[in-house]
């Protein structure tokens, strides 16, 4: 981060520069975090039943990346709904933890595969919608964590594991916000001028 802005000048040309570098950090682990979620899948319980739970979440994650490129206004509501939605599965898991193990033992870690899959839409959202983006992703991250965490209601490790990425992500995306609102100084205003 430090070498894109000691890079860039102009504030709002830092900002481009770190938003591009958030969603590329977001590409490489969503790559990286399917990859991995799609071995397991396939490990167990494999065959058609393991290619299904990859197509349950990697096909609904595209579509919304896609939409999130070309529709970020009609987007990020349904972004927004979506990680309420996950909010509230998080939420339920902790007030009854035995149901949430039981789940989750049948069908795998949910809430993590649901972060990685709203994260990176998130992510292409922020390429047009950076600040909106940054506090969707903060959300994603932090959120079902603690609420995991205090409800002891699932496996904490693999949801670390999905949020980091997607916090550091937000993190950068608000920085880039703010940069980018960085109003023009009265040189620059005279520069242009002449």
């Amino acid at each position: 981060m430090s070498v894109v802005s000691s890079r860039q000048k102009n504030p709002r040309r830092r900002a481009a520069a770190l938003t591009r570098t958030g969603a590329v950090l977001m590409a490489v682990f969503t790559v990286f975090g399917g990859a991995f979620i799609g071995g397991e899948a396939m490990d167990e319980p494999g065959g058609t039943a393991g290619l299904l739970m990859i197509l349950a979440w990697a096909a609904p994650m595209l579509i919304l990346a896609v939409l999130a490129w070309f529709w970020p206004s009609g987007t990020a509501p349904l972004l927004l709904a979506l990680t309420a939605a996950l909010f509230a599965v998080s939420v339920w898991f902790a007030l009854d933890p035995a149901t949430a193990r039981s789940f989750q033992d049948a069908n795998g870690p949910v809430i993590a595969v649901g972060v990685v899959a709203l994260a990176f839409p998130a992510a292409v959202l922020g390429l047009k919608r950076t600040g909106l983006a940054g506090w969707l992703l903060l959300t994603l991250g932090a959120l079902p964590l603690l609420i995991t965490i205090i409800g002891r209601s699932g496996p904490a490790a693999s949801l670390a594991a999905a949020s980091v990425v997607p916090l550091i992500t937000g993190a950068i995306y608000l920085v880039a916000a703010r940069m980018a609102r960085v109003r023009s100084t009265p040189n620059n205003v005279r520069a242009a001028a002449a």
